[in-house]
């Protein structure tokens, strides 16, 4: 007992010596009151007071430490711990502290902030959002937190959620350059020409508020070139370049627009310039392979987006680009054979959910849906539809028909995935089947065509899987067909590069009830027909997550 209250003696003068500021003195008593007494978690945490206010930066770690393995539930200590951990760069270790401290302490914007800070940085962006969207409730005119939601929003592509926290984090601070230009950002994902316009006019206000802003030049590069303002775009592209021309989401955004003006060769030589630097990423070395074949140098780009698939193997733009940079070599057969042409597209027909008499009675309340879809948008820019309605996330409309196909769909998915788990063993050097992810994120739209609408050559660069299934279709569309109308084709890439003799393409009729599944990287398109009747299909991709 005596030991006792010698220890809280000297804790009593440890602390009223730091309110002082004699920190010297603070340390030796705390200092004394645990070498007597080294379990005392009281003693740690005014030792990391102490330690923190004489700038002692690890000590103050250490004592942390040691404090919460005495009382590991304590929020407190977890919310300093976990702080110290994050800003050493810690954030695995950091994390389910933070999330204790955001769990424990309800009001405390800080934990809340930083748990979401921690999530980002391990690109958990679903748990990045919880933390950021607690700090915007427990702090609602926090600035950063309404900036850093929308950025995590952004991230799971759930871009209405994101674009509304962009706009807060604007009014509460219109003044921004930041700020202008994070909304700026999202918009360029958009697709209708007013919001792109408006993008790009909170791109010109950064501007103007820091007219150096290399990001702000470059979001106007973008949203320019998406508005067909190709000599803006260029302009601005050109600017962001001068201004960081080491940063590669601005190097790519010159670089695109170079080939989007037919000046491949040029754009190879600003990807090339970047990929000297030895930490250059990946996608870049990608990106001057596209630019190579876009200027006919077939050989090069193999050799170019063979490089970049070694430094990423689940690159899907480049393994579709290295496809067709070995067809335009001469090497058309080793494409076929490594993209899988032939054997890496199934056909499964769906079982009719629960709740529905049959198949044709499914399909009608289905097709229905999707005309009265909350989210469906005629020809939206930047995207494959031509003369097409296009939805947004199907699923956000939560009717009957949509939830059954939902539960058909992940099943279908499910047990495909299971079947290629399978396969791998046996097919070590497939590009698709050793790339198969662990967990995984569903996106699925619906398109609907009447006659001459259809859907152009694109591929599906962030995904692993994609899929198209049928929920109406024309009479014109028939297995009989030479000219394959309203067919689904694979291979042929887009039109202004090398293409592929007709014999090497693949066209499968499609079927009402049938799921097509498919690799992400194919190049594919869907073929426009005559006459009446609709063409009603649903897509997705499944992508990997961390």
């Amino acid at each position: 007992m005596a030991d006792d209250l010698a220890t809280q003696s000297l804790l009593r003068e440890a602390l009223q010596a730091l309110q002082r500021g004699q920190l010297p003195q603070a340390r030796q008593a705390c200092e004394r009151a645990l070498s007597a007494a080294p379990q005392s978690f009281d003693g740690w945490r005014i030792l990391a007071m102490i330690l923190h206010a004489l700038g002692q930066q690890d000590e103050f770690g250490d004592a942390l430490q040691k404090a919460h393995a005495l009382k590991p539930h304590d929020a407190t200590t977890a919310l300093d711990y976990g702080s110290v951990l994050l800003q050493q760069g810690q954030a695995t270790a950091a994390q389910p502290l933070l999330r204790l401290a955001m769990d424990k302490l309800p009001q405390d914007a800080r934990a809340a902030f930083r748990y979401g800070t921690a999530s980002f940085l391990l690109d958990e962006f679903d748990e990045a959002a919880i933390g950021f969207e607690a700090a915007t409730a427990r702090q609602p005119d926090w600035v950063e937190a309404w900036n850093n939601l929308a950025a995590t929003q952004g991230k799971l592509q759930a871009y209405p959620v994101a674009i509304a926290a962009a706009r807060t984090a604007l009014r509460l601070r219109p003044d921004d350059a930041t700020t202008n230009r994070a909304l700026s950002a999202l918009l360029s994902n958009q697709f209708e020409p007013s919001v792109l316009q408006e993008g790009l006019a909170f791109a010109d206000r950064a501007l103007q508020l820091q007219p150096d802003f290399a990001a702000a030049h470059r979001d106007a590069a973008i949203l320019a070139r998406k508005l067909h303002l190709h000599a803006r775009a260029l302009q601005s592209a050109r600017r962001a370049f001068e201004l960081a021309p080491g940063d590669p989401p601005t190097v790519d955004a010159l670089g695109e627009q170079l080939i989007e003006m037919d000046q491949a060769g040029a754009a190879a030589a600003v990807y090339a310039t970047t990929l000297a630097d030895a930490d250059a990423p990946p996608m870049l070395q990608r990106q001057y392979g596209v630019a190579l074949l876009h200027d006919r140098q077939a050989h090069l780009a193999c050799e170019a987006l063979t490089t970049a698939l070694a430094r990423d193997p689940t690159d899907q733009r480049a393994i579709a680009y290295l496809g067709a940079a070995l067809a335009a070599d001469g090497r058309l057969q080793q494409a076929i054979e490594r993209l899988g042409l032939q054997r890496n597209v199934h056909a499964v027909d769906l079982p009719v959910p629960a709740g529905f008499a049959d198949a044709t009675a499914f399909h009608a309340a289905l097709a229905e849906d999707i005309r009265r879809h909350s989210q469906q948008r005629w020809e939206p820019v930047g995207l494959a539809a031509r003369q097409a309605y296009l939805s947004g996330d199907l699923l956000v409309d939560r009717t009957t028909a949509i939830l059954g196909l939902e539960q058909r769909l992940r099943e279908a998915i499910a047990h495909f995935i299971s079947e290629r788990r399978a396969e791998v063993a046996q097919a070590t050097d497939d590009v698709f089947l050793r790339n198969i992810p662990e967990r995984y994120r569903l996106h699925v739209w619906a398109t609907q065509a009447a006659a001459q609408g259809y859907i152009d050559t694109h591929l599906h660069e962030d995904s692993w899987l994609s899929g198209a299934y049928y929920v109406q279709l024309p009479a014109a569309v028939s297995k009989d067909d030479p000219e394959h109308a309203g067919w689904i084709e694979f291979g042929r890439p887009f039109a202004r590069l090398p293409q592929w003799p007709e014999q090497a393409l693949r066209r499968v009729c499609p079927q009402v009830g049938t799921l097509l599944l498919f690799p992400s990287y194919l190049f594919h398109r869907t073929l426009p027909y005559r006459g009446e009747g609709e063409r009603i299909s649903i897509s997705f991709d499944l992508a990997a997550v961390p």
